[in-house]
């Protein structure tokens, strides 16, 4: 580590420092200055002036020597010619001075050997952003040349002006991207700068150089709370972490959100039929994909003016589905969801908050069930992109309903699947012959009387032909729905006890819903 880390910390109680050329190096540890007949090179040592000045005599130029010495006397601390050793005295007495160089090695070598135990467990370039922005409760960015966002941690920990920006944009403006180089400018040997916005913020860039034609650029928001902490190594040291890493995936990093785009675009355009190449395209997206897939399909109710604006509305959706592949597609934003294990029901992700998101951006969201074969992940999309087709018309539940899972409109898929080949095949839309003769008569007494009886008939059925469910469901009197019903035998004579015969009545309900709400047409009765 480089001792300037110490200095910084160390700030307020130095008295005399003395730098040589050699600031930056590796030590083993600490050790306490006696009557050593030898100091190492490798050590940080730490002891009284007067034994400090005494052993410094003794060592050679050559082989530089780090000491941190307490003031025995506050007007005795002049430091004669120290050569290439580097020598600080601080006013803290001996044990305190300990201490807290003690401390601070410890917790830099916590931050650099989590980083590099991540790194060797396999983590992504996001996972340890990620890592490294919880261990200092501050946001760092990635940007590339353009001062495009690369990467960007999902945890908020405070409201920066750079960061809303970047959210937003997905890009800095012209002025921060400024702001930077002029920083660099001002300290053209230093690859670690820091400067400040006129919104209010303290930032530190450095630049990472990965190849002769890129640099990636760093950016760390300074956590007012946390000001104490050596910000600038800590920088360094991350960049030092992750420059292979960059290095090794260049094009991925820089161009991950394209990577993704074209992989949804050749997905969905039948260029992507094979297993073996399905699954290489899967290993070069920004996240690892888990054994279980779906495609969650955002859409905004009208096609953003900007692109900016689906940019930012990506970044929200992230904090729900934090680490997970997602692009924008034309005015979509597709989310390619997995999760590890099989899906009971719904998946694991926050549908309440989805819901809420959608209804703030007006938008709607199509899920579909889930697979661990990747060679039907174009089928998966396909079940998205029909799920959110048929429920912005449709409307299960609600007409405020946002966010449409498969299951829900799985039996009007298959209508719609239906009703496509049908078409195809006999030449018109006239869905009538689909339907039971009894469905029919009872839309023509509801046409001509202007009554509700095919409601109540498909409710009746629904809710397991129970009075009390069907009358709880439709908001009637329990007497209401029984004079309906009697109506409806009235009208035709259905064999509702017949298994069959019941499922064939829903079905015809469902393909006149979808025939009336979803194709806009009137079956002539």
């Amino acid at each position: 580590m480089d001792i300037m880390y110490i200095l910084q910390t160390l700030e307020k109680t130095i008295l005399e420092q003395h730098t040589g050329t050699c600031t930056d190096r590796e030590f083993q540890g600490i050790i306490l200055l006696k009557d050593q007949s030898k100091l190492l090179e490798e050590y940080l040592y730490v002891g009284r002036y007067s034994d400090g000045m005494r052993l410094l005599k003794k060592c050679p130029a050559d082989r530089p020597i780090t000491m941190f010495l307490s003031a025995e006397d506050i007007n005795q601390t002049r430091l004669s010619d120290c050569k290439n050793h580097n020598v600080v005295v601080s006013a803290l007495d001996l044990f305190e001075l300990y201490n807290r160089i003690n401390i601070i090695l410890c917790n830099y070598r916590h931050w650099s050997s989590t980083l590099r135990e991540a790194l060797c467990d396999g983590l992504t370039l996001p996972q340890l952003l990620n890592t490294a922005s919880e261990m200092i409760q501050s946001q760092i960015y990635l940007l590339n040349s353009g001062f495009k966002l690369i990467v960007g941690n999902s945890g908020h920990y405070f409201d920066d002006p750079i960061g809303l920006e970047l959210a937003e944009k997905g890009s800095l403006s012209f002025e921060h991207a400024s702001q930077i180089q002029e920083a660099f400018s001002a300290c053209p040997k230093e690859d670690c700068c820091s400067f400040s916005v006129k919104e209010g913020g303290l930032f530190f860039a450095c630049r990472i150089h990965t190849d002769d034609r890129h640099a990636v650029t760093a950016l760390l928001a300074v956590n007012p709370q946390m000001e104490q902490i050596d910000y600038r190594h800590l920088l360094l040291d991350f960049c030092d972490i992750v420059a292979h890493t960059l290095r090794e995936s260049l094009e991925l990093l820089l161009n991950q959100d394209t990577v993704c785009a074209e992989f949804f675009k050749d997905l969905t355009e039948g260029f992507l039929t094979d297993d073996t190449e399905i699954r290489k395209r899967l290993s070069m997206l920004a996240y690892p994909v888990k054994a279980f897939c779906a495609f969650v399909l955002v859409r905004p109710e009208t096609p953003p003016e900007h692109s900016s604006q689906l940019s930012y509305f990506m970044q929200r959706l992230q904090t729900i589905f934090p680490e997970t592949n997602m692009a924008i597609c034309g005015s979509d934003i597709v989310i390619l969801f997995s999760q590890e294990e099989r899906p009971q029901g719904k998946l694991d992700f926050n549908y309440d908050r989805l819901s809420a998101l959608m209804e703030q951006f007006h938008a709607h969201a199509g899920v579909s069930n889930a697979s661990r074969q990747r060679v039907r992940l174009f089928t998966l999309y396909s079940i998205a992109s029909a799920t959110i087709r048929l429920g912005c018309k449709l409307h299960r539940f609600s007409d405020e309903e946002h966010v449409f899972s498969y299951e829900d409109y799985s039996m009007y898929y298959i209508i719609d699947l239906c009703a496509t080949k049908y078409i195809e095949t006999h030449h018109h839309n006239d869905l009538i012959y689909l339907i039971h003769p009894s469905i029919i008569k009872i839309c023509r007494y509801d046409a001509e009387h202007r009554s509700n009886l095919r409601d109540v008939l498909y409710y009746y059925l629904l809710c397991g032909c129970s009075l009390n469910k069907t009358a709880a469901a439709m908001y009637m009197h329990r007497n209401t729905v029984l004079n309906k019903l009697n109506k409806i035998n009235e009208i035709t004579e259905i064999p509702l006890e017949d298994g069959y015969t019941r499922h064939r009545m829903i079905m015809s309900c469902l393909i006149m819903r979808y025939y009336e709400d979803y194709l806009g047409l009137t079956i002539r009765l």
